[in-house]
């Protein structure tokens, strides 16, 4: 059976950070390919909407990932056009001879109890938590500890606004991505 660790987010844009999650969860976490999955919208994110469209952010995934054979990207939510669930999504995914992970940072876990039906997320995607190490976790997730890339989205655009250097922290595939349609 191929398990799959399901990766959703902004990815607003996709940054190190992103990667360096999806390369240790399929190194040290058991899991055989990575789905990227960009929201439209997050639910918690209403009144803060991502910075560029959709269609952009998938554009930007699909690019950065393409060296990777592991590495998957899915338009289902922004196909949505509207605020997506992680539960609504892992549902309409096919679960004939797979089986799901969803893909956490410890940031998305202290928000995973005000989640849209956490106990049935539980159920479906038993949650891989990259943890920074020495951190902890509530007990029955298994954690992947890496090493610290404390990098934020919003410090990205806040770059981007002030023509600062950013290469540091974003491929340069979705740097010239963005320099092009001049995003940020």
């Amino acid at each position: 059976m191929k398990t799959i660790g399901f990766f959703g987010g902004s990815f607003d844009p996709i940054h190190f950070g992103h990667l360096n999650l999806a390369i240790q969860m399929l190194e040290k976490g058991g899991v055989d390919e990575i789905l990227f999955c960009p929201a439209f919208c997050s639910p918690f994110k209403t009144n803060a909407p991502p910075f560029v469209s959709g269609q952009h952010r998938l554009e930007m995934i699909r690019r950065v990932i393409m060296e990777v054979p592991q590495f998957r990207v899915t338009s289902m939510e922004i196909e949505r056009n509207e605020p997506s669930f992680t539960i609504d999504t892992l549902r309409l995914l096919p679960h004939e001879g797979v089986k799901y992970r969803l893909i956490l940072s410890e940031e998305a876990m202290a928000q995973f109890g005000f989640w849209k039906e956490p106990g049935e997320i539980l159920r479906l995607a038993p949650p891989l938590v990259g943890m920074r190490a020495g951190r902890t976790v509530p007990q029955g997730f298994p954690v992947v500890s890496m090493p610290l890339f404390d990098i934020a989205s919003t410090e990205i655009r806040e770059r981007f606004k002030k023509n600062f250097y950013c290469g540091h922290l974003v491929p340069r595939i979705a740097l010239d991505y963005i320099r092009e349609h001049q995003l940020y």
